[in-house]
C-alpha cells in the first residue's frame, strides 16, 4: 500500500497516475486536508483506491486502510451531503446546454464544460477518454461555432449561456456503509470523535496487503 500526502504534491492526480503505472498491483490512498470533489474525482480516475481526510481518528484511519487493502473504494462520508447539490447542478446544466445543442455536438459541449474549468488539453483528454489531437479539433470547432478568439472567451460565452463546469457522476454503492469506530483508542490523531467514511464500488480482492 502507498499513501500520498496531497499537500506534499504539486499535482496529486499525476503522481497517483505515475505510481499506478509503475506499481499496477499496489493499493493507492490519498490523504487530504479537506473534501475537494474535483480532486477526489481526478485521483480516482488516476487510479487511487481511497481518498481520506486527515482529520480522521487513528482507529478509523486504520479501518479505512484495511478496507482499501481488501479492494474497497474508500471516500469520505461527507461526500453524501454533497450528492443532492450534484443532482441539482446536473439538471440546471442540462437545461442550459439545450440552447447550445443546436450549435455544438455532445462531445463539443463536454469539452466546453472542461474549458470552463480551465483544464488544459491533456487533462481534458484524460477526463473525456479521447486523444489530445481530438481535443484540439473540438476546441477549434468550438471557437469557430461560438465566433470567439480563444479558450477564455469560449468559457465566458459558455457561462453566459448558463453552462457550468463539469461535475462527473459519482457512483455510490447502495446501501452506503457509514462506519464509525466502536471505541476511541488511547492514542489518537486528534481530539475529536472518529470521522465516518463510506464505500463506493467494490473491486475484486487481488494482491491485498495488510494495512
Amino acid at each position: 500500500m502507498i499513501v500520498f500526502d496531497a499537500d506534499a504534491s504539486r499535482n496529486i492526480a499525476e503522481d497517483v497516475h505515475a505510481v499506478r503505472q509503475a506499481f499496477p498491483d499496489s493499493r493507492l490512498v490519498v490523504l487530504h486536508e479537506g473534501l475537494e470533489v474535483d480532486c477526489l474525482v481526478d485521483v480516482f480516475e488516476a487510479g487511487a483506491d481511497g481518498y481520506i481526510l486527515k482529520e480522521i481518528s487513528c482507529e478509523s484511519l486504520v479501518n479505512c486502510l484495511q478496507l482499501a487493502a481488501r479492494g474497497e473504494k474508500v471516500v469520505p462520508g461527507e461526500l453524501v451531503k454533497q450528492l443532492p447539490h450534484f443532482t441539482l447542478a446536473t439538471a440546471d446544466r442540462t437545461k442550459a446546454e439545450g440552447d447550445l445543442s443546436n450549435l455544438l455536438s455532445e462531445r463539443e459541449i463536454a469539452t466546453l464544460r472542461c474549458l470552463v474549468m480551465g483544464y488544459p488539453n491533456k487533462v481534458i483528454a484524460r477526463r473525456l477518454d479521447i486523444g489530445e489531437a481530438t481535443v484540439k479539433v473540438h476546441v477549434k470547432a468550438i471557437l469557430r461555432k461560438l465566433n470567439v478568439q480563444n479558450r477564455t472567451q469560449a468559457a465566458i460565452c459558455a457561462v453566459n449561456h448558463g453552462v457550468q463546469a463539469a461535475m462527473p457522476e459519482i457512483k455510490v454503492r447502495a446501501p452506503v456503509a457509514a462506519i464509525e469506530a466502536a471505541s476511541k483508542p488511547a492514542d489518537t490523531c486528534d481530539t475529536g470523535a472518529p470521522r465516518p467514511f463510506m464505500l463506493a464500488e467494490t473491486r475484486p480482492v487481488e494482491h491485498a496487503v495488510k494495512a
